[in-house]
């Protein structure tokens, strides 16, 4: 099974080729002066609000600019690097190009010796730091400084990844980058195989040749298999920690969260955090049922939804979810041209639970990052709009007025894939084109916890439980 990355995350810059490929097949230049026709014309037949964040003027201006670069024959991969600033220009999370993990420009590469960037990072007001430790002559540490990449500035290169990566906002584009480090290492500027590293240690800065490592190893980095969902208890806190990193496995995933609330139930519990700093989404009927075993107080997450019939959803095949789903929403929506809108949606209590005994009427918390986002941001939606708790952390990642339910356009010649919105949705309070749903305690990264190891969150947390 392939692993596909969805960019739910790219601007303004030149392009870089990663490498020099003589085997993948060229395109002639009216070949990809189509495609690229073909991928403006789909977002604009097919987005529900395309322009929201980049005039239309200027966004005609950039095509066209984008277009006049096509002057020769080019291989897919480096019209894939020219198209990225201009989708990421959009400044929507949902609208990207999708990269394919397995793909022949990496098996190219890879045939000609080349590997990927060891190290994870964090990225921290657009400075670098090792996450982990690699040995050799002179090792790196946990929070060791990456002050310089093959001559180049950290900041400079952080700069450019951010700007060139397809977010609702810079800082869901940092957290991305930052998680896909040694990915758009290649995948920008074909680095990964010897890295040379200026390094801030200490009082003393060092020079370090990171070697590379196989894509299998690359790819373990980025997906972690550990578990999905997890529960920590803080019996002198009266606390429990329930963790869930995607919403995924709903049936499964359900049956847990009943678990920790039995536990929840039987220990006396008074104070209950649903930790989402990981959570880029899923299902978001997860996020409900969570919070069905601790409020019983209606909320909304959206105030109203539009649908956009667009050729990608009129050719969509009989038996197609989304198909079926704007059937029925035809029943209550207002047809506008291409457009069905909902009307006002109102507050609704969650659902009763199966097992009503598994209620628990503690004080509930909720740990957000940047990384929450799609669905896992609708769960901070709707504490934040329903008052059920409090916020602590970082902002999520995505805007209050959000697009969603995506369907896949491919170019014609290079098959290349457009990933594209179909729905937007209004937000229940808030200003909805702001960025992230804001915490009620804000807790800023800093590099001094992740040399400590220490959970700045939960710290915050514990104090706030014990009132101190």
């Amino acid at each position: 099974m392939k692993a596909w990355l969805l960019f739910l995350f790219l601007l303004t810059g030149t392009v870089t080729v990663a490498q020099k490929d003589t085997s993948a097949p060229l395109f002639t230049v009216a070949q990809l002066q189509g495609d690229l026709d073909s991928l403006y014309g789909a977002l604009q037949a097919n987005h529900p609000e395309l322009y929201a964040h980049w005039p239309k003027a200027a966004a005609d201006s950039a095509f066209a600019a984008l277009r006049a670069q096509v002057t020769a024959p080019l291989r897919s991969a480096d019209l894939y690097r020219l198209m990225m600033p201009f989708v990421a220009r959009f400044r929507d999370g949902h609208t990207f190009l999708d990269v394919d993990f397995e793909s022949p420009d990496m098996d190219r590469y890879e045939a000609g010796g080349g590997r990927y960037f060891p190290l994870r990072v964090r990225i921290i007001d657009g400075r670098i730091y090792s996450r982990d430790t690699l040995a050799g002559a002179r090792p790196i540490y946990p929070g060791d400084e990456l002050l310089h990449l093959n001559g180049r500035p950290a900041a400079s290169v952080v700069q450019d990844l951010i700007a060139r990566w397809p977010a609702d906002g810079p800082e869901y584009a940092r957290v991305s980058v930052e998680r896909l480090f040694g990915y758009v290492l290649w995948l920008v500027n074909g680095w990964g195989t010897d890295t040379r590293l200026l390094v801030q240690q200490g009082s003393r800065k060092n020079t370090v040749i990171a070697e590379g490592v196989p894509r299998g190893e690359l790819l373990a980095t980025l997906f972690n298999k550990g578990a999905n969902c997890s529960m920590r208890l803080f019996p002198g806190h009266s606390l429990a920690v329930v963790q869930i990193n995607a919403y995924k496995e709903v049936r499964k995933t359900n049956a847990f969260i009943d678990s920790c609330f039995r536990v929840i139930r039987a220990q006396g519990i008074r104070h209950v955090a649903l930790d989402l700093r990981r959570n880029g989404g899923g299902n978001s009927a997860i996020g409900d049922y969570f919070i069905a075993h601790l409020s019983r107080t209606p909320y909304s997450v959206i105030r109203s939804k539009s649908w956009r019939l667009g050729p990608l959803v009129v050719g969509l095949p009989e038996g197609h979810w989304m198909r079926a789903a704007i059937s029925e929403s035809g029943r209550s929506y207002r047809r506008e041209g291409q457009y069905l809108h909902s009307p006002a949606f109102a507050p609704e209590a969650p659902a009763p639970l199966p097992d009503t005994s598994l209620f628990v009427p503690a004080r509930f918390y909720l740990l957000t990052s940047a990384v929450t986002y799609s669905s896992a941001h609708m769960t901070a939606m709707a504490v934040k709009c329903g008052g059920l708790g409090t916020i602590i952390g970082q902002p999520s990642g995505e805007r209050l007025d959000l697009t969603g339910e995506v369907l896949e356009y491919r170019l014609p010649a290079t098959k290349l894939t457009l990933v594209i919105p179909m729905a937007m949705y209004r937000a229940a309070c808030g200003n909805g084109s702001d960025l992230g749903v804001q915490p009620d305690i804000a807790v800023p990264l800093r590099i001094a916890d992740i040399r400590a190891g220490r959970d700045a969150e939960l710290e915050v947390l514990k104090e706030l439980v014990t009132g101190k």
